[in-house]
């Protein structure tokens, strides 16, 4: 009979330390080493409180007291509810949002400031000496020269009629040509021999391609020499037509 009743105090005695591996870990501490002596006094007396006491210590002894995979001693949350994911210290892991930036490249739009700059003068090759340039600009031409009482240029003028056209054509100008004598004769007469003079380089430009939209011709006789009448020389260098640059 009295085994028995030890059987079923060790039963019971399991039993209760059972709940008392599930009690708070600073509980267990002293509640399951006191209920372990107790019992091991009621079975075999003052050596059986000694080792229900040994007993009840080891026991109750749980490493993992909420089961988080944590140890007690490490554990800095150890009343983790059942089934939480817990990081490294034993707390409740909190999940990092992960929030892709997107790197917006900014674009840097920059502003071309158009420089206009005056263009080059376009002179074709070999026709500097004919062409009078300022700057930027083409100021005029050598004056193409006549025969006494001669309304037609020489061919010795040629060159110098097709510099002067394929430079108005290179830059786009608009231009007069202006037909002068030289004082010899009536002053009708040489009006009219000057106009024709201007007829026949204007004539001589558009047939090179200059448009006839920039070419307009004036006679003005005798008038506005450039050397003086009273020498043969002088009176050559007013026998001219001069093609004239607007701008």
């Amino acid at each position: 009979m009295k085994n028995k009743i030890v059987v079923v105090m060790a039963l019971l005695g399991i039993a209760t330390l059972s709940g008392c591996s599930n009690a708070p870990k600073g509980d267990a501490g002293i509640i399951c080493p006191a209920i372990g002596g107790g019992l091991g006094a009621l079975i075999g007396g003052g050596a059986g409180a000694v080792g229900g006491v040994i007993t009840g210590a080891m026991f109750c002894a749980n490493p993992d007291q909420d089961g988080d995979g944590v140890i007690n001693s490490q554990d800095e949350c150890p009343d983790t509810p059942a089934g939480t994911a817990v990081d490294e210290r034993g707390c409740a892991a909190v999940e990092e949002a992960v929030v892709e930036q997107a790197v917006v490249e900014e674009a840097v739009v920059v502003e071309q400031v158009a420089v206009v700059a005056a263009a080059a003068v376009l002179i074709p090759e070999g026709c500097e000496q004919y062409v009078m340039v300022d700057g930027d600009k083409v100021m005029g031409f050598k004056h193409v020269l006549f025969g006494f009482n001669k309304d037609k240029y020489s061919q010795a003028e040629q060159a110098k009629v097709d510099c002067i056209a394929d430079t108005i054509m290179a830059n786009d100008l608009t231009i007069d040509a202006v037909g002068y004598t030289d004082s010899v004769g009536n002053a009708d007469y040489n009006m009219a021999l000057s106009q024709r003079r201007a007829n026949n380089v204007a004539d001589a430009l558009r047939a090179s391609g200059v448009s006839a939209s920039t070419t307009i011709e004036k006679g003005k006789g005798a008038a506005a020499p450039v050397a003086s009448n009273a020498t043969e020389a002088g009176r050559a260098d007013n026998r001219r037509v001069e093609v004239r640059v607007y701008h």
